[in-house]
């Protein structure tokens, strides 16, 4: 007599809100994970078979992600060790950062940062307990596939099917190669994927060794994390500001160059805003604040080099563009949430430039700079 195969039984009950916003967020990193929606039911059926406290732990820290985010950087930034789940709360992190791209966000991510985040992963890899497994093809699948040690024109779908732990090794090996050599634009923004996978679905032997694996790459993770972030909150990552430190910061002296002045207001923190003004008997001056704005406007002057191939720019939050009259160059920048344009000699966009240099050459604007940048990450 044949056994009859067992039937799934249907279980129906009534979820309290909370437990509705758990499932949600699950979706979300399922979603974010393999780039296709699951279901409610789906979700919950996921959580109950795999019972794992650290993937619970995962969806509970990101009720609260700013929160979460702030005492993960408390604890790395004093050397302590993170659980699994933040760890993988990290990476989940630094994959929305690393895909947190368009033609309206050009700063790219550096190539540093790139290689970081591949060599993290290798540690990781290194540490798991299984040995080649189905996860070894979507490794793959996020690596370029001319980094693939078999891979050749046509094959490359063979190449894939035959994944194993030593080709994983070897193609991401060759992509940190590439990634860092001078003047590299290769890019391998889906691998901020493959180490969120990592941490959310292997084993490991335990934190200890997880900690120490990943520790090195803890400054361009961090990074990463609070630029994944900041594209999805909008808000940086800070503690509460201290009113009475603010109080004693000393103010930040203007500086002048080819008749233009640049002046500093210092806000809560860090936050500190500049004010242009033009030379001239009835002087225009203009503002530009916010750590994202201001990142933009100096990755803007910088690619606009009278001397360099560079002739148009196309930010976020400015756009901006040089073109030849006659002999000389004029370059023009318009804000694009005012539409406030200006055009310069190219005599006056150098006096611009330099005093941009200068300024970041005061420890006051470069110690603000640097701890903004740990609130905003990599932008």
């Amino acid at each position: 007599m044949t056994d009859k195969p067992q039937q799934q039984q249907t279980l129906s009950i009534r979820i309290s809100e909370a437990i509705r916003q758990r499932l949600e967020r699950a979706k979300q990193l399922v979603a974010a994970k393999t780039g296709e929606t699951v279901s409610t039911s789906e979700i919950a059926k996921q959580l109950l078979e795999s019972a794992r406290e650290d993937r619970l732990e995962v969806v509970d820290l990101l009720s609260e992600p700013t929160k979460a985010l702030l005492e993960i950087r408390r604890k790395g930034e004093a050397g302590h060790p993170l659980s699994k789940a933040e760890w993988t709360v990290l990476a989940h992190f630094v994959q929305q950062g690393l895909e947190a791209f368009s033609s309206d966000t050009p700063s790219a991510v550096s190539g540093e940062s790139l290689a970081a985040v591949l060599d993290a992963f290798l540690a990781g890899y290194e540490l798991r307990k299984a040995g080649a497994n189905r996860r070894d093809e979507y490794y793959l699948g996020n690596l370029p596939a001319d980094c693939q040690p078999s891979f050749s024109k046509g094959k490359e779908s063979e190449a894939r099917e035959k994944a194993t732990p030593e080709i994983v090794r070897r193609t991401v090996t060759e992509a940190r190669k590439r990634t860092v050599e001078p003047k590299s634009k290769y890019s391998v923004l889906f691998a901020g994927r493959n180490l969120y996978l990592l941490l959310d679905e292997e084993t490991f032997s335990g934190t200890d060794a997880l900690n120490r694996a990943f520790r090195p790459f803890w400054p361009a993770l961090w990074r990463l994390a609070a630029r994944g972030h900041y594209y999805l909150k909008q808000q940086p990552i800070r503690p509460r500001p201290n009113l009475t430190e603010d109080a004693f910061r000393p103010p930040i002296p203007p500086i002048s160059e080819g008749g233009f002045t640049l002046s500093f207001a210092r806000g809560e923190g860090n936050d500190f805003a500049l004010l242009f003004s033009f030379p001239g008997p009835r002087t225009p001056q203009y503002p530009v604040s916010r750590y994202p704005v201001i990142a933009e406007f100096r990755a803007m002057l910088a690619a606009l080099d009278p001397d360099g191939p560079t002739h148009q720019w196309k930010g976020e939050h400015f756009a901006a563009h040089r073109s030849e009259e006659g002999k000389e160059a004029e370059f023009s920048f318009r804000a694009r949430d005012n539409g406030i344009t200006f055009t310069f000699s190219a005599k006056d966009w150098d006096a611009i430039r330099g005093l941009l240099r200068r300024a970041w050459e005061n420890p006051d604007v470069r110690l603000a700079w640097d701890g903004l940048a740990l609130e905003y990450g990599e932008l």
